[in-house]
């Protein structure tokens, strides 16, 4: 029960502030919205499935799930198991990734934000100048306990300002929250069995699925693979 109530907890902040910073109508913030070449709309039931492939199936039924629509992020399901899956657009990377309850409390808002300054006509550069002083002056907080964040989709795409889209290597992992961790701290490497993806609050120890898992979560991802790169028009170099 903790878990729903810090899961629900961040789910009504994230609403207020996104209803706190809207400074259009809806229509018209639905408008520049679909006009953002690094932040495609998806289908909906399309972005169901695709937020839901970053966890295990265990935990897909009873997952909550946000999707982007003109105005935002909304949640279109609602969960009971403490984890919500999202399609993150952050920075123009497209990929799914699913967080438990301490994630969505302290990094899922960033998702929702992310849009919301989008919406309001900041570059990328000014959201990352913003999200770091959130940080600093405690807006945003590192998560405060351990915990982790599932990607288990090999489905992510790099989109630029004017929507080229690019598919981008991405190996199914586990991630493992370690707030201001360095590769040395952990003994980790990129490309070996732990690395650190970054160094800040929202820092994460990155452990790969081994190769047999990883096989598998590929074969039966292909479908889904083709269904999303139709939606975004991503169309392979020959």
């Amino acid at each position: 029960m903790r878990g729903t109530r810090v899961v629900w907890s961040a789910i009504v902040l994230m609403s207020a502030l996104s209803v706190a910073g809207a400074t259009q109508s809806a229509g018209d913030a639905g408008a520049r919205l679909a006009q953002l070449p690094q932040y495609p709309l998806l289908p909906r039931p399309l972005e169901i499935e695709l937020a839901l492939s970053a966890a295990p199936t265990h935990l897909r039924d009873d997952a909550t799930v946000w999707v982007l629509d003109k105005g935002g992020y909304a949640v279109a399901r609602k969960g009971s198991n403490g984890f919500t899956c999202v399609v993150s657009r952050r920075a123009g990377d497209l990929f799914p990734v699913c967080w438990d309850a301490e994630g969505t409390r302290a990094l899922l808002p960033l998702d929702a934000e992310d849009a919301r300054l989008r919406l309001s006509g900041k570059s990328g550069a000014e959201i990352e100048a913003i999200v770091t002083e959130r940080f600093r002056s405690g807006q945003y907080q590192a998560p405060s306990r351990p915990g982790i964040a599932y990607m288990l989709s090999p489905i992510r795409y790099r989109i630029d300002e004017h929507g080229g889209v690019t598919r981008t290597t991405s190996t199914p992992h586990l991630m493992f929250y370690g707030p201001n961790l360095t590769d040395a701290d952990i003994g980790g490497m990129r490309g070996a069995f732990v690395f650190m993806n970054r160094v800040g609050p929202d820092g994460m120890m990155i452990v790969p699925v081994g190769q047999k898992e990883r096989d598998a979560i590929v074969n039966d991802a292909q479908t889904l693979v083709e269904q999303v790169e139709r939606a975004i028009g991503y169309r392979p170099s020959r």
